[in-house]
């Protein structure tokens, strides 16, 4: 894209924009404006869809009696993201449809859609594709390999995501291992993995991220199997135990992602229901227990489906969390079909049991299975043949429709961003109003309320910071609502644009871990590339991420040239604060404090995408010098 344009606020440097004055009072939430999106229900269909609303202004509290209270300072999980699953079958048919730049609006966009931050890829077939295959079809080594299948359409599809959503997250895991890996030497039916080609299906893994890192397509986290005990006959499946999964991403998995160069990637177990044999699954327990619990530290978290559970189910999440609260836990799948044809309840049952009763137990992700599928509800290569897709996707017209599905979800991407945390908000159970809240990195607050009653609407106000509006939503009907506020409200963010390659600074990844490496990029209008200036003393800042809420921060608290910079929790070392020196036409450099040493671009005269940022030696290079644009 097009580099910032030169900044023409001749010679204005930061001091002189009056940095120490950007930081208002938290409790200034008297005026703060609130946007909503609402949708609306009339018998069994939606009538307003997402519809952009008046916005609402906090004010003095008012009589009404029904109190939401949004609570900053009760914080949960962090959020990884809300969308549904991009298969074969779906990028198919949306990379043909002559709307397809329409739909990918409608989906990634977070201004003009949905803002979904979260994709599950599967890796080779599905049910919903429209053949069997691996990426690797040939026995009996991996000289075959090649994910030549997926660059025709369902590469360029995720590379629009990203486009449209720079903060957007992939989690790919696979049906099955390539036939001939399995003891049944069949994609379908289940069947076991060989024990003599763990290794071998772990190097699977790594050329498949290999693969789509070439194609500038980062995978943020694989799991290690759907439905492990799933053995259905008609599409591929393989089986797992805990004992399977336990040996595989401790011996095998785990080690190899880190050697090749992965070890950000993620690794999940289980992804299948939260009940099975009538009771909740034990899996996820017996596959971090086995063996003295060897795989704790090779998995990140376990992932859930909604299937063959009993109503309220999610449950079961809070328990896994009380027993294991240092493992992610994420909910994966579910979906809608023609068995259950009344929109207005699909839309409410969606908002209450699949996306907020997750997120109130836990969840970092709410996905529902297919984005799209075509009117047959296909194509499928076996399993369910009357399921719904988020999207109905018709090729032979030309045209597309947005279930009910997509406005459930949508509800969530449009106001939560990945790296947002759940924050405390008053619920009022089933048959009243109930909510879920979020602070995003930006410091901005969202809040989902749900309407849960069948037939009255429900007048209640949000109260936050001492301050309320009202507000009355009709009967099943959802409001989403977002303020600019928070710990970073009211302060300007910057994008920091190199003079010499015209890139912007950026989180890599993005990632909101400690040690995440800071880089250059082109610029886009993602968090990961805003960054606030926060005082500390005698003229130095903390330079905060709006992404992560991380500090930039000289790796080591080295003092030598080419030390790295990273970004990592603020812990108020001199390695943590810069300080802005005016170089005239807007230009500074940025010095740290430990060292005097100044933000650097290594190798930038030649430098694209992706290239590290580094402390040296002033040395009055363009590589050296950044313009600070107010977003």
């Amino acid at each position: 894209m097009t580099p910032f344009k030169k900044n023409t606020r001749t010679g204005i440097s930061l001091a002189l924009w009056g940095l120490c004055g950007l930081v208002p009072s938290l409790a200034a939430a008297a005026g703060e404006s609130v946007q909503v999106w609402l949708t609306t229900t009339s018998g069994s269909s939606l009538s307003k869809r997402f519809n952009a609303e008046a916005n609402k202004t906090f004010g003095t509290q008012s009589g009404t009696s029904t109190t939401i209270d949004v609570t900053e300072s009760t914080t949960y999980q962090t959020i990884d993201g809300f969308g549904g699953a991009l298969t074969d079958s779906s990028a198919w048919l949306i990379y043909n449809s002559p709307q397809r730049n329409a739909i990918m609006n409608d989906l990634f966009s977070v201004s003009a859609g949905g803002g979904y931050g979260m994709v599950r890829l599967p890796m080779g077939a599905s049910d919903f594709a429209r053949n069997n295959y691996s990426y690797d079809d040939t026995c009996c080594d991996l000289n075959g390999f090649s994910i030549n299948h997926d660059t025709a359409y369902i590469i360029p599809l995720l590379k629009q995501a990203l486009q449209l959503n720079p903060e957007l997250k992939i989690t790919a895991l696979p049906w099955s291992a390539p036939a001939w890996m399995k003891f049944n030497n069949s994609f379908t039916g289940g069947g076991y993995l060989r024990n003599d080609l763990y290794g071998m299906y772990a190097d699977y893994f790594v050329r498949f991220l290999q693969g789509y890192k070439a194609q500038g397509v980062p995978i943020h986290s694989v799991s290690m199997q759907n439905e492990p005990h799933n053995a259905n006959s008609t599409y591929a499946t393989m089986q797992m135990e805990p004992a399977d999964q336990a040996n595989f991403a401790a011996n095998n998995l785990r080690p190899a992602l880190n050697n090749a160069g992965f070890g950000s990637v993620k690794i999940f177990a289980w992804d299948h229901n939260w009940y099975e044999g009538g009771a909740p699954s034990r899996f996820p327990y017996d596959t971090l227990a086995y063996n003295n619990g060897q795989a704790q530290a090779a998995i990140a978290g376990v992932a859930w489906h909604c299937y063959e559970s009993p109503e309220g189910a999610f449950s079961v999440q809070n328990d896994f969390h009380n027993a294991y609260p240092n493992e992610e836990i994420h909910f994966t799948e579910c979906t809608g079909g023609e068995w259950a044809k009344d929109a207005a309840a699909n839309f409410t049952w969606n908002v209450r049991n699949v996306i907020m009763g997750p997120l109130r137990n836990w969840a970092r992700s709410s996905l529902y299975w297919n984005i799209a599928l075509d009117p047959n509800h296909g194509p499928y290569t076996g399993g369910c043949v009357d399921c719904r897709g988020m999207l109905t996707v018709n090729n032979a017209t030309g045209t597309y429709t947005k279930n009910e599905d997509y406005y459930s979800w949508a509800h969530f991407g449009k106001v939560a961003r990945a790296g947002a945390v759940r924050i405390g908000s008053t619920s009022l159970g089933n048959g009243n109003i109930e909510t879920v809240a979020f602070k995003n990195p930006d410091g901005s607050l969202a809040l989902v309320a749900l309407n849960s009653n069948g037939s009255q609407t429900l007048t209640f106000k949000v109260r936050w910071n001492g301050q309320s509006f009202d507000y009355s939503l009709p009967p099943r009907s959802v409001a989403s609502f977002k303020w600019k506020a928070g710990s970073s409200g009211g302060t300007t963010a910057y994008r920091i644009v190199n003079k010499s390659t015209g890139k912007c600074v950026d989180v890599e990844g993005p990632s909101t871990t400690d040690g995440a490496k800071i880089h250059q990029w082109g610029c886009h209008t993602g968090s990961s590339q805003q960054w606030t200036l926060q005082p500390t003393d005698s003229g130095y800042y903390q330079i905060v991420s709006r992404y992560s809420g991380k500090a930039l921060d000289v790796a080591d608290v080295s003092t030598a040239d080419g030390a790295p910079v990273q970004q990592w929790a603020w812990s108020n070392g001199s390695n943590q604060q810069f300080k802005t020196v005016s170089l005239g036409n807007g230009y500074v450099r940025i010095e740290a404090r430990h060292s005097g040493k100044v933000l650097d671009v290594t190798s930038c005269t030649s430098s694209g995408d992706g290239t590290k940022l580094q402390q040296w030696t002033w040395s009055n290079n363009d590589c050296q010098q950044f313009l600070l644009e107010p977003i």
